[in-house]
């Protein structure tokens, strides 16, 4: 390593999060990454990788990106320490298993269907140059389905995913015919900063005398009743002209047509469950999800929720101006307001159903974010899972340090109610199988589909898209049999 990278990373080490000494006397130096035990009775999480090093291995990484948005792989590369904390975390993890390991790293950005595109390419050219494929989740069931990555359960060796720096909650929701192609992981943050949260502005709670959200959720009672009442329960027509707008008066809610599956994925419904062989039913159609999906949608088309997508409106700009009570948002949306000084914000769970539901849950949105993938085609599985699993290991503390403490508790969250409500959003984390595979586009027509008021007609739209998502699923369960002949099970 050269003296000025050193002295970078040894600048790191002292800001992002503090002295992390290695082990003087661990024998494999990819442990050194991890920080050593804050008390006497805490067990630090560190994995359990033979020593190795690879001379010199080139370590791919590509990653999606769409030309406005904000989602980059932030958490994968890092060209040098800048006082950011998320970026100073990523190149102290990079740049310690580079020196510990002996490898290097390449990483590439292409708009979100090109890396569709390359994956496809590349197994059928046998090209394995990247080692990590990053798709946008909502592409990646076409090629997962064709067989494109390797199984993170039997393909890749040194992966433990019983450590707590892989996502269980994730690896069992997108596991199918015991398979996983896909995981989430503490190696990135882009699927945290996906999950979704709601946000109120607290100084317009104080003057309409609405009571203590975070009391509500404490008590487990911040359900979708609670939502309604409130979003509902004060004039906002600023200007007096008898029609909320956003840009004019105060909403209740400002959302988008993303709140229908957030509140949905929330309040406990459910597009799939698992058969005793791991597969896939459909089980939209109860009387649960129905009563749940007809709630969502009173609160959506109350004159007091504002849907984006169908009025075009700039909804964080519009609640930093104070013209909503509730704003949904994405975490990323959170740290993106961190800088905002004109207004004083609370984050919150999602709500539940009722006060029976015993959980809080919070969806990933498919559409911003990606999880690692490794092709089919990969030449070198051993050494690709060897450094993931360093990488994941080494994230453990770091990265989700910086990210967690330091980014969203500390300089993004403006109390300590606000960090105990992100403590309840990470908990619980929702990604359906059949969201991520949009049999028969179901998911995505429930997204859009409500259309009058008090009129939604629900189980008729479930019924005319039946066959084409029994058909779907068919087609899903024909392509795991394939998976497993190809691979003699």
């Amino acid at each position: 390593m050269k003296a000025s990278k050193l002295a970078a990373l040894l600048l790191a080490l002292l800001t992002v999060v503090g002295a992390l000494a290695a082990c003087a006397e661990a024998k494999d130096p990819t442990n050194e990454t991890l920080p050593p035990k804050e008390t006497a009775e805490e067990t630090r999480v560190t994995h359990d990788l033979p020593p190795k090093t690879f001379d010199g291995y080139i370590f791919g990484m590509l990653h999606w990106y769409i030309d406005g948005w904000t989602v980059h792989g932030i958490d994968l590369y890092a060209e040098e320490i800048n006082s950011d904390p998320i970026n100073d975390a990523v190149y102290t993890r990079n740049s310690r298993l580079e020196e510990s390991l002996d490898i290097g790293y390449e990483y590439e950005e292409r708009p979100y269907n090109e890396v569709v595109n390359t994956i496809r390419q590349s197994i059928r050219s046998q090209d394995d140059f990247f080692d990590l494929y990053y798709a946008r989740l909502t592409d990646s069931a076409g090629v997962l389905m064709e067989g494109a990555f390797l199984d993170y359960n039997y393909d890749l060796p040194y992966i433990d995913l019983d450590k707590p720096y892989w996502d269980q909650s994730v690896r069992s929701q997108l596991s199918f015919g015991e398979h996983l192609f896909l995981e989430a992981t503490d190696m990135n943050i882009t699927d945290k900063n996906a999950t979704d949260s709601v946000l109120f502005n607290k100084a317009l709670a104080r003057d309409f005398n609405l009571p203590s959200f975070y009391d509500l959720v404490r008590q487990g009672n911040w359900t979708l009743d609670t939502l309604y009442e409130n979003m509902t329960a004060f004039d906002g027509d600023v200007n007096g002209d008898g029609k909320l707008k956003p840009d004019d008066d105060i909403m209740g809610y400002l959302g988008s047509a993303d709140v229908t599956m957030s509140l949905f994925y929330g309040g406990g419904g459910h597009l799939i469950i698992k058969d005793e062989f791991d597969l896939p039913v459909y089980d939209f159609n109860t009387e649960e999800n129905i009563d749940l999906v007809t709630a969502i949608f009173d609160i959506m088309y109350d004159e007091t929720f504002i849907n984006g997508h169908k009025t075009n409106y700039g909804g964080e700009k519009s609640f930093i101006a104070g013209h909503g009570l509730f704003y949904w948002s994405r975490l990323a949306g959170v740290v993106s307001m961190r800088g905002e000084d004109s207004i004083d914000f609370g984050i919150l769970p999602t709500p539940k159903r009722d006060e029976a539901q015993p959980e809080y849950l919070s969806m990933i949105s498919e559409h911003l974010t990606g999880l690692p993938g490794v092709l089919s085609s990969e030449t070198e599985p051993e050494t690709v899972s060897y450094i993931m699993e360093a990488m994941a290991a080494n994230s453990y503390y770091d990265l989700q340090k910086a990210y967690y403490d330091v980014t969203l508790k500390t300089k993004s969250a403006r109390d300590d109610e606000s960090q105990d409500m992100l403590d309840l959003i990470f908990k619980n984390r929702i990604l359906d199988l059949g969201e991520l595979c949009q049999f028969g586009n179901f998911a995505d027509n429930l997204l859009y589909y409500p259309n009058q008021v008090g009129n939604y007609a629900i189980v008729s739209k479930y019924e005319s898209l039946e066959s084409k998502i029994e058909a779907d699923i068919e087609k899903f369960i024909e392509a795991v049999d394939k998976i497993d002949e190809q691979r003699g099970m």
